[in-house]
């Protein structure tokens, strides 16, 4: 936490704070983040930010139930915008730290507090938020502003970097969007748990990103426990929950016959998997 939030009065120098992150990260981060504050002077049209939002959401998890819930919409007009969605793709991609940097802080989040309980609820802010994250495109959108924007410039080894975050008076979708067959069936189904509709979307080939994000919205589940989830515990629960359904497949295959290394890289991470012969077991370690 940074001591200013303690502190009634007290001013963050913004500047030196864009010194420091140019010697300790990169110079390039702060030549963006120049970059990123143009942006949103030009998209935004008075008191109303107009363009597509990423199929994304972010649900925070402070003050739970009363929870901050957000819009994600790409502030660079002539960009695709379903590029912004965090996706398995962007390894295929070979996307290193700066296109990821780029995309992260290249995001608007306009954000409401909102109680977590939306079982019935797709009208108003949340309700659009809950039609962005289950459409299988990004959606025009029209977000009414409160205030300007807050860029936070906290960049550190572990926290995600954010673009600008700025209070949504409202949202109004600008197009119907359009719901895959798959995320219907779940909606539709008042008995289902989630477990069991996100293991049905995952092998209808659906990204364990894009069944986070329709998770976060409370789409799925039993329809009187449907509530918005936190990101960072959608997260887990998704990862969680495939990775439950993965292992017992596995369980079904044969045994190696014998001791095999794989190895990969990406963006600073380094993955090893030892496969030895026997009976089924396996340990994590990070």
């Amino acid at each position: 936490m940074r001591l200013d939030e303690f502190i009634e009065g007290f001013e963050r120098d913004e500047d030196a704070e864009r010194r420091r992150l140019a010697r300790e990260k990169s110079y390039e981060i702060t030549d963006h983040l120049e970059d990123v504050e143009r942006q949103f002077e030009q998209v935004v049209q008075g008191d109303s930010l107009y363009g597509s939002s990423a199929p994304e959401i972010f649900v925070g998890r402070s003050n739970y139930p009363d929870v901050s819930t957000g819009l994600l919409s790409p502030m660079d007009r002539e960009a695709d915008a379903s590029s912004f969605a965090t996706s398995g793709e962007w390894y295929q991609q070979g996307l290193g730290i700066d296109d990821v940097l780029q995309r992260r802080t290249g995001l608007l989040n306009s954000t409401r507090s909102s109680q977590v309980n939306v079982e019935d609820v797709w009208d108003g802010f949340v309700g659009v938020q809950r039609e962005v994250a289950i459409a299988d495109h990004p959606v025009d959108v029209e977000v009414g502003l409160d205030d300007t924007p807050d860029i936070d410039l906290s960049l550190d080894d572990i926290a995600t970097p954010t673009g600008p975050r700025a209070r949504a008076t409202d949202a109004t979708l600008a197009e119907n969007p359009y719901v895959p067959k798959p995320v219907e069936k779940t909606l539709e189904d008042d008995d289902w748990q989630a477990e069991g509709a996100m293991t049905y979307l995952y092998r209808r080939g659906f990204d364990v990103y894009e069944i986070n994000t329709i998770l976060s919205a409370g789409a799925l589940g039993r329809g009187r426990n449907r509530r918005l989830v936190p990101t960072r515990w959608s997260i887990t629960a998704v990862d969680d929950t495939v990775g439950q359904y993965l292992r017992g497949q596995i369980r079904n295959a044969s045994s190696v016959d014998q001791v095999q290394v794989w190895y990969n890289e990406y963006i600073g991470n380094d993955y090893w998997v030892i496969l030895a012969p026997g009976n089924w077991e396996f340990e994590l370690v990070e």
